[in-house]
């Protein structure tokens, strides 16, 4: 494993709170990413072999900082979003548009230029995190105001509000299979949600496409207690963000606790077909909070079983506020690589290349970090996944209540001051 932290003009020395790559660019030249900082801009970039970055474009319609920026999986386009409240969806500009668009920084001539394709207002404050559906067709959006949107990128319009949070929502992952969302929240819980979209491609403004399925706040714990699984809104960071394997088989969440540990912060994983119980591992040990997580969008050649039977052996990345510690499914739960100390203020996200031979990682401090990794064996392209059986077992319902009797007292509902 080699580290370069690239000292370049990112964003005006401004932080850098986002960054992904487009993995249909199939160009032989470099990785193209974007990054999204506290200028207000949405900066593109090429990542080459030599692991040199190349300026492409400036985007600069954001009038606030931008917080995500993240590529379709399917075409040439990319969403960011941020303080502003503005989902924007920039697609690549064609012919004199190119010419008339071209940017500058540093000095250099921009390559390319992008135009905004739409822009979906209707979120009422700021917004921390950005997901695509696996077609293209729809945007989910998590904001502070404790709600997810979802978007759909073909008409530029709202099509549901998910309001079961009550605290910022910081993170939102798509089900590469397209059978559910993740969403998570500063007040400590991770909400899974069926959906249906998929069926339904003429949806009106209100549909119930996403249904509440799961939440999780707490796990047992020993003699029968109850324990928090995750960090509450004490946590210095405005990003928890989430991530689904390419496969669709493992769910991965940040700010996860593991109690009894010296280190207690940990990446907590569920399995598709357990999503309603406890995690099936804990990757703990490290400092600080997990902020971020990512997996490869590749697969590697398998030797032994790994985390999950029948799964394929992938790759994780977990960004804490102050190091990347990479996992490889077929290794223990523990982490294969780690690079610590990478900046001088606390990391916001991190990004792998469609070959997983790069991830690229940026920080509050204005920089950002080029991880060369040495591959377990040669990628190999992931097909697309196809739908896989029940993703979630069906919610146990509660029993109901027993009717109070006519000449019993009303007991008042409690309520809420603080959690624990």
């Amino acid at each position: 494993m080699r580290v370069k932290t690239v000292q370049i003009n990112w964003h005006d020395k401004q932080p850098i709170f986002s960054v992904d790559f487009d993995h249909s660019d199939a160009s032989a030249h470099g990785y193209r990413f974007a990054t999204g900082g506290g200028d207000n801009n949405v900066r593109i970039w090429r990542l080459r072999a030599d692991a040199q970055v190349e300026f492409l474009a400036s985007l600069n319609r954001h009038t606030a900082p931008v917080n995500v920026v993240r590529f379709s999986p399917c075409a040439q386009r990319l969403a960011s979003a941020g303080d502003d409240g503005v989902v924007i969806i920039w697609r690549p500009a064609d012919g004199a548009a190119r010419l008339d668009g071209a940017a500058q920084l540093d000095g250099g001539d921009a390559q390319e230029a992008w135009r905004p394709a739409a822009m979906l207002r209707g979120s009422l404050a700021d917004i921390c995190d950005l997901a695509w559906s696996p077609d293209g067709a729809y945007i989910a959006s998590a904001s502070v105001d404790n709600t997810t949107r979802i978007w759909d990128a073909r008409d530029s319009r709202c099509v549901q509000v998910l309001a079961d949070h009550t605290h910022y929502v910081q993170g939102v992952a798509w089900d590469p299979c397209g059978q559910f969302l993740a969403t998570q929240s500063s007040d400590r819980t991770l909400r899974v949600y069926r959906w249906a979209g998929g069926q339904a491609r003429e949806m009106r403004a209100g549909a119930d496409a996403a249904k509440l399925a799961a939440t999780h706040a707490s796990m047992g714990g020993g003699e029968g207690a109850r324990q928090r699984v995750f960090l509450d809104d004490s946590l210095a960071s405005f990003f928890r963000r989430p991530s689904v394997s390419p496969d669709g088989r493992l769910l991965a969440a940040a700010a996860g606790v593991q109690r009894g540990a010296a280190a207690r912060n940990a990446c907590l994983v569920w399995a598709r077909d357990r999503l309603c119980g406890e995690p099936v591992l804990r990757l703990g040990g490290h400092a600080r909070p997990v902020v971020a997580t990512r997996w490869a969008p590749c697969e590697f050649e398998p030797s032994r079983p790994g985390w999950l039977a029948g799964a394929p052996r992938m790759m994780l990345a977990v960004a804490t506020q102050s190091c990347v510690a990479i996992y490889d499914t077929e290794q223990p739960a523990r982490a294969v690589a780690l690079a610590d100390r990478l900046h001088y203020a606390a990391i916001t996200d991190l990004a792998w290349t469609r070959d997983g031979s790069h991830v690229v990682v940026v920080s509050i401090d204005g920089f950002a970090s080029v991880v060369a990794l040495d591959q377990p064996t040669p990628a190999r392209a992931l097909r697309r996944p196809e739908p896989l059986p029940e993703p979630l077992p069906a919610p146990a319902r509660a029993p109901a209540a027993p009717p109070a009797s006519a000449g019993a007292r009303k007991r008042l509902a409690p309520t809420l001051v603080s959690t624990l």
